[in-house]
């Protein structure tokens, strides 16, 4: 049994932001930030170790974790949440 978890990408980097004192280095630190997460995401993915289930929205998108073993990681990471 595979267990779901939500990807909040979009929310995490334009929420965050400042919008007081917006600068475009600001957008692009939040951003690369949450690439850097997503790219942690992808190697699993790319490993068979998790999947996106298909849910006809972006954000929030659902992974299924297929490899209980890497539950920790994706625990850890800062763009997932269990569902």
């Amino acid at each position: 049994m595979s267990k779901t978890y939500q990807i909040w990408w979009h929310s995490r980097f334009v929420d965050e932001i400042n919008r007081e004192a917006i600068t475009i280095e600001d957008i692009i630190d939040k951003a690369g930030k949450t690439i850097k997460n997503l790219e942690k995401l992808k190697a699993l993915e790319k490993q068979g170790k998790l999947k996106v289930r298909v849910s006809g929205t972006l954000n929030p998108f659902l992974i299924d974790v297929l490899d209980d073993s890497i539950i920790p990681e994706v625990e850890n990471n800062p763009l997932v949440e269990n569902k």
